[in-house]
């Protein structure tokens, strides 16, 4: 074997194991010392339209936890999240979905070890139901044009961004289905 060839052969082994000890764990996703995860009793799941307002949910707990269970955790580990970044899907099998939202007005303290507790906080802004798909049913017995229902069901996805008092970056993601439908 020629030494070019020889020396591609081990390039390529060596990032194919790379590759293959790469894994989807939510805890290496950001560099700080802890991660994030989100508890979520009750939340809401139909929302009308007819009762203007951004839609909030009613409660919802940000715990951190340190990446390692032996990790003595300071304040310097305390999160402070900032920024909301929410992206909406069709789940009724139409393909018009509402707009991407950034929220940077929600700051959110979660301390090391610690929770946070959120009551009532926007997830949804409620400018959104003059827009497209959700426009299409703010009328008594409108139809969404895509799939003929009066109703329209959309998941947000939502990212949560955020630093630690040390500066490295953690982030948050989980999902909310909400069914949207207009009854005066």
């Amino acid at each position: 074997m020629k030494p070019y060839r020889f020396a591609l052969f081990a390039f390529l082994a060596v990032a194919l194991v790379g590759v293959g000890g790469c894994s989807n764990n939510d805890s290496a996703k950001t560099e700080a010392d802890v991660f994030l995860s989100i508890n979520i009793p009750t939340g809401v799941a139909d929302v009308n339209m007819a009762h203007s307002g951004d839609v909030v949910e009613p409660a919802m707990t940000i715990t951190s936890h340190g990446k390692s269970p032996t990790a003595v955790l300071s304040q310097q580990d305390d999160v402070v999240l900032s920024e909301w970044v929410v992206t909406c899907t069709r789940t009724d099998g139409g393909s018009v979905a509402s707009p991407v939202w950034h929220d940077f007005n929600q700051t959110t303290y979660v301390p090391a070890g610690g929770t946070a507790s959120l009551v009532n906080y926007r997830i949804f802004p409620g400018d959104y139901f003059l827009q497209p798909p959700l426009n299409q049913l703010l009328c008594s017995g409108c139809l969404d044009k895509e799939t003929n229902n009066p109703n329209i069901r959309q998941r947000l996805h939502i990212v949560i961004y955020g630093k630690t008092i040390a500066g490295k970056k953690v982030s948050l993601e989980f999902d909310v289905n909400l069914n949207f439908f207009y009854t005066p």
